[in-house]
């Protein structure tokens, strides 16, 4: 305006800059997130901050970057989708993606005074790679609805099938037939949000665990919109849902879902609600019968421990043996520890073992160490650490002859909690050690996480090392860095005198295997002249 004095451009620059310096303030306030990314409306990066070196290298930064590539390959279409629909003003997240196997929570919004899009990721206190873990979904689903009972939300478990006659690729073509499915996985993604899984089972259905309320019938048109667009308005979608049934276990009511999509697969059948309830109660009832036979086994302990010895492999000496669980009449021990798993029954049989292993050494003080497994679903419930601690307090035992194998830890979720018992274990005199490392989702944070004086290497590793430079590699890497930590291992599944020799080469602690010893009655180990040793 006339008489107006012109403002500098450096003051035009600094007014902007403070306006995006409140947007980004504005944004870490409402994200409370472990990382805060800001792209354009192409997805490319403008600013980053928080935890962004587990975003991979080299570091990201405001230079352009396509924030998508950071992102696992099956979380991109979700990242794209959220892009494509975000509005000034509008929010839409937590949705679950992957970053290098590791899931986290991703959230996307707009302020509305800008065009920038800002991004907050957190991630998930304790989880594992799809591809290393094939239980993921069972997993993630019973977590979900475990969650959900807890604060009274009623959920649902769902199977949105697309009927296209024959394979989308042949209809379309592969890129084409690919970026659908993409489409659907974003849309489910979103439709069941941040407390939901949502998972693929097949080229025609993904399964959803949600909550009761998320609009079905929208994502039905929303998937029906994502065909039309790509000229496949003949297409039907479904979805066939059932209520989460609160009588039955998390575990369990998974479990009955899964079994009921895979029957239909096989039969060529439709999955519908009565299927889904016809396999929930046939579950309900064989479980009642089998929680029962389990339950009156325990508590009468009717159970025939076997043990399965655990060698030093430079002396060959047996150090302690490993407490097996066995059933009466040959029934299937994992089976029946799985079963314990899903239903709760799992803590009596800790303890059961335990005591066990106790009586054992208390009447006779030249008997052989032992080593007791427990269930991280056992770390974790309260009531039952506080009764397992004042068990080993009375204890009038050597305790260095009573050792912990702690299994399972995957499930772990309140690592603080169990992590509370496992040092009062080893407080008591009470060696730890950790099952099952390298399998699954027991990695490196599964040393982090958990304090052991002891490491077991899963026998996968054991099994291929001889014809596997990768897994020997591995295994070396695994046996260095427990060493380094100050913690012994013990290599299982030995079965020959080479691999023995081999694993003593590379430097592991104990052995155990058929080599060394098969599993054999608790009660045959009374007579110390029994006890053999084997040198590697």
């Amino acid at each position: 305006m006339p008489g107006e004095t012109p403002r500098p451009v450096h003051t035009i620059g600094m007014l902007m800059s403070l306006v995006e310096q409140r947007n980004r303030f504005l944004s870490f306030a409402f994200a409370s997130a472990d990382i805060l990314v800001e792209t354009d409306s192409k997805g490319c990066v403008t600013y980053a901050a928080g935890a962004i070196a587990t975003l991979g290298e080299p570091q990201l930064s405001g230079s352009g970057e396509d924030l998508a590539k950071r992102f696992d390959r099956t979380s991109r279409p979700i990242f794209q989708a959220i892009m494509h629909r975000l509005k000034p003003g509008r929010r839409l997240g937590p949705v679950r993606i992957a970053i290098s196997g590791r899931q986290c929570r991703l959230s996307g919004w707009m302020l509305g005074d800008d065009d920038r899009i800002r991004w907050s990721l957190s991630y998930e206190a304790f989880d594992a790679p799809d591809e290393l873990d094939p239980q993921a979904f069972e997993r993630s689903a019973e977590q979900a609805i475990e969650k959900a009972r807890s604060a009274g939300v009623d959920m649902a478990m769902s199977v949105l099938r697309v009927d296209a006659g024959d394979a989308l690729d042949r209809l379309v073509g592969e890129a084409r037939a690919a970026a659908i499915y993409q489409s659907i996985a974003a849309s489910c993604a979103l439709a069941v949000g941040d407390e939901g899984v949502a998972r693929q089972v097949d080229e025609e259905r993904t399964a959803l665990i949600h909550d009761r309320t998320v609009d079905l019938n929208k994502l039905r048109a929303e998937v029906e919109a994502s065909l039309t667009d790509s000229g496949l308005d003949s297409v039907e979608v479904s979805i066939d849902s059932v209520c989460d049934a609160p009588n039955l276990e998390p575990g369990v009511a998974v479990q009955a879902f899964v079994y009921a999509m895979n029957e239909a697969a096989q039969s060529d059948r439709v999955l519908d609600v009565a299927s889904l309830q016809k396999v929930a109660e046939t579950m309900m009832h064989e479980n009642e019968r089998r929680l029962t036979e389990l339950r009156t086994t325990i508590a009468g302990r009717v159970i025939e421990p076997h043990a399965q010895p655990v060698v030093n492999l430079e002396t060959g000496e047996t150090h302690h043996y490993e407490l097996l669980l066995r059933l009466p009449d040959g029934k299937p021990v994992q089976d029946s520890v799985g079963f314990a798993e899903s239903t709760g029954l799992i803590y009596e049989i800790d303890y059961a073992m335990t005591e066990i292993a106790a009586a054992f050494l208390r009447d006779d003080f030249d008997r052989p160490a032992l080593a007791v497994n427990l269930s991280g679903k056992s770390l974790t419930n309260m009531a039952w650490g506080k009764r397992f601690l004042a068990l080993l307090a009375d204890l009038k035992i050597d305790r260095k002859r009573l050792s912990f194998e702690l299994t399972e830890t995957a499930t772990i979720t309140n690592i603080k909690a169990a992590n509370a018992i496992i040092q009062k274990i080893r407080e008591r005199g009470h060696e730890v050690c950790l099952d099952d490392f390298g399998a699954g989702a027991a990695g490196f944070h599964y040393l982090r996480d958990f304090p052991a004086d002891v490491v077991k290497i899963d026998g996968s590793y054991i099994k291929r090392f001889e014809t596997s430079k990768r897994d020997a590699t591995l295994l070396k890497g695994m046996i260095n860095v427990c060493r380094s930590l100050g913690a012994k291992t013990v290599a299982e599944m030995i079965e020959t005198e080479a691999q023995a020799k081999a694993l003593k080469a590379m430097g592991a602690t104990f052995g155990q295997g058929y080599y060394f010893g098969k599993p054999a009655p608790l009660n045959s180990l009374k007579d110390r002249k029994k006890q053999a040793s084997r040198a590697a």
